[in-house]
C-alpha cells in the first residue's frame, strides 16, 4: 500500500503544474463563489432569489428550464447548483449513473465555454437534466457528521490514513469534507491521490474526479470537494481493492534508467502495439483491469522500466506514449468498443498524467497507467496498431459537414486541417460533445483538450479521436432527437 504524502505541494507549484495544461486559474471562469439561493440588490437592500433546480420534474424538463429561468444562471451557478445535488452519495450502491454524475458536472461545465452561442441552452439543459434525475430517483445519505478542526495538516494526514486502513466510508468522506475546507483542494488532493490510483474500487475513476477538480482552479474549494463524496466512500469501502501488479503498486526507486525519452517513448509503442491477449470475465472495469493483470503483461512488458530510477522527463515521454496509444486505439482498433472500452482507455492514465505533477511519487502514477493500457490493448483490442499510419485525406468539406459524415471523415477532416482551424474543431466539438447525453463523449472530449498541451506535437492525433467518437453519437443522437431524449443513458435503480 502506498504510503499518504504529507508534504504539500507549493501553491506557485501548482499554479506552474496548471499552465502545463493551458489551465487559467480564474475564479470568474472556473467555479467563482456563486453558492447562495438569494442575492441582496444594490438600490433596496431587498433579497432576490435565485432560480432553484432542486424539485425539477425529470419528464418535464424542457418546461422548467424556461419556466424557473434556468437561462439567467451563470455557468459557475448553474454548476454550484448542479453539483450540489449530485454530489450527495446514493444510500444504495453506485450504479453507473451514479458514479459518473459528480464527473459529468464537473466535465460539462469544463467544456462550456466553448460551447457555440447558439446550443448553449441545450448543453446547460443538459447538466440540469442529470441533477434533476439525480434529484428525483436517488436517494442520498445524510450529509456526514462533522469533524473538529486539526491543529495541522500533519494530524489530518495521519487520521486520514488511519481512517482508510480501517475501511470506515463514513468516516473518511467526512475527512475529505474538512480537510477541503480546513487545507484547501490542493491539499485534499495530494492526500487522495496515492489512494486513488491504484484502487479498483468505484471502477478506478476516483482519481478522474481529483482531476477534474483540480482543472477548476484557484477557486476550487468544499463546494467542488463534495462532488467527491462518493468517492471517497467507496475507496474506503474496501481499502485492500487494490492493482497487484508491480508486487502490489509498491513501487520503489532503483537505478538510473540508462535511455533517452525518445527510446523510452518507442519501446512503450512497440510493447503496446499488440501485447498478447487475455480473456474478459465480466463486463465492469474492475473486471477487465484484473482480466489484464492475470495476463502478466504489465509486469512482463514494463516491470523492468518502472522499477527504474526515472526522471521527470523519462516519465513525461511514457505518459506521452502510452496516451497516443490510447488515441491510436479509438481511431483503428474495434469500433464496438469506441463508446465505452476506448475513451476510458485515454481517461483512466490522462487524469493520472495530470495528477502525477502534484504526486510525490509519480512513478506510482505512471504504474498505474501501465496497468490500465496493458489492460485495455490486452483484452479488449482486436488488432495490431500501426503507429504510422495516417488516414486517407478527406474531400473538401467544413469541419461541420465531417462530423455529420461518418467517424472516418470526421477524423481525417481533423487529423489534415491546417493549424489556424484548431480554436474552431474545439468549439465544434465541445459543442456536439455538451449538447449529447453521454458522458463518456464529454469527458473524453474534455481529456483530449488537455492533451493538446502535454503532447502539442500531436494535438492534431488526440483531436481526430474525439471527432471520431463525436461523429459515431451524431450518427446515432442527431440534434432534431435531443430535446426529446434527455433522459436516454440516465437510468437509475
Amino acid at each position: 500500500m502506498p504510503r499518504v504524502s504529507r508534504k504539500v505541494t507549493p501553491t506557485e507549484q501548482r499554479r506552474e503544474f496548471l499552465k502545463r495544461f493551458g489551465i487559467t486559474a480564474s475564479a470568474t471562469l472556473f467555479g467563482g463563489a456563486c453558492t447562495g439561493g438569494t442575492t441582496m440588490t444594490e438600490a433596496t437592500n431587498s433579497p432576490v432569489v435565485s432560480p432553484q433546480i432542486a424539485g425539477i420534474d425529470p419528464k418535464n424538463i424542457v418546461d422548467e428550464f424556461k419556466a424557473r429561468d434556468l437561462g439567467s444562471l451563470s455557468d459557475a451557478a448553474l454548476y454550484r447548483k448542479t453539483g450540489e445535488i449530485v454530489s450527495r452519495p446514493p444510500q444504495k450502491g453506485l450504479t453507473s449513473f451514479t458514479l459518473h454524475a459528480p464527473l459529468e458536472v464537473m466535465s460539462r461545465y469544463g467544456l462550456i465555454r466553448l460551447v457555440s452561442q447558439s446550443e448553449r441552452e441545450l448543453a446547460r439543459m443538459q447538466m440540469v437534466t442529470s441533477a434533476a434525475v439525480y434529484g428525483a430517483r436517488v436517494n442520498p445519505l445524510a450529509s456526514p457528521a462533522s469533524i473538529k478542526p486539526f491543529p495541522n495538516l500533519s494530524a489530518a494526514a495521519k487520521e486520514f490514513s488511519r481512517t482508510f486502513r480501517q475501511g470506515d466510508p463514513n468516516g473518511l468522506e467526512a475527512l475529505v469534507l474538512q480537510i477541503a475546507a480546513q487545507f484547501g483542494t490542493a491539499s485534499l488532493v495530494h492526500l487522495l491521490t496515492p489512494l486513488a490510483l491504484p484502487t479498483l474500487t468505484g471502477a478506478s475513476h476516483s482519481h478522474i474526479g481529483l482531476w477534474l477538480l483540480l482543472r477548476h482552479g484557484e477557486s476550487a474549494g468544499i463546494e467542488d470537494a463534495s462532488l467527491l463524496r462518493a468517492a471517497a466512500r467507496a475507496l474506503a469501502a474496501d481499502p485492500t481493492g487494490q492493482m497487484k501488479s508491480f508486487s502490489g503498486m509498491s513501487i520503489v526507486g532503483g537505478q538510473p534508467l540508462q535511455k533517452t525519452p525518445s527510446e523510452i517513448e518507442q519501446e512503450i509503442l512497440e510493447k503496446l502495439a499488440n501485447p498478447p491477449k487475455g480473456t474478459l470475465g465480466g463486463q465492469s472495469i474492475r473486471a477487465l483491469v484484473e482480466a489484464g493483470e492475470r495476463t502478466g503483461n504489465a509486469d512482463a512488458l514494463f516491470g523492468e522500466l518502472i522499477h527504474h530510477d526515472l526522471t521527470g522527463e523519462q516519465i513525461d515521454a511514457a505518459f506521452r506514449a502510452i496516451l497516443r496509444v490510447c488515441a491510436h486505439s479509438m481511431l483503428q482498433d474495434d469500433i464496438k468498443q469506441a463508446k465505452f472500452g476506448w475513451t476510458h482507455c485515454l481517461t483512466l492514465p490522462q487524469s493520472a498524467c495530470g495528477l502525477s505533477s502534484l504526486n510525490t511519487d509519480r512513478k506510482l502514477a505512471l504504474a498505474a497507467a501501465f496497468v490500465w493500457i496493458t489492460a485495455y490493448r490486452s483484452v479488449l483490442s482486436s488488432r495490431a496498431i500501426d503507429f504510422a499510419w495516417t488516414p486517407s485525406k478527406a474531400p473538401d468539406a467544413s469541419v461541420h459537414e465531417a462530423l455529420h459524415t461518418s467517424p472516418e471523415v470526421a477524423a481525417a477532416r481533423v487529423w489534415h486541417a491546417e493549424e489556424t482551424e484548431i480554436p474552431e474543431i474545439r468549439i465544434a466539438l465541445a459543442t456536439q460533445a455538451s449538447i449529447r447525453n453521454d458522458i463518456h463523449l464529454v469527458k473524453y472530449t474534455r481529456a483530449t483538450f488537455d492533451m493538446g498541451s502535454f503532447d502539442p506535437g500531436f494535438t492534431k492525433l488526440y483531436l481526430a479521436a474525439a471527432a471520431y467518437l463525436c461523429a459515431l453519437w451524431i450518427k446515432e443522437c442527431p440534434r432534431d432527437t435531443l430535446l426529446d431524449n434527455l433522459l436516454d443513458g440516465r437510468t437509475t435503480p
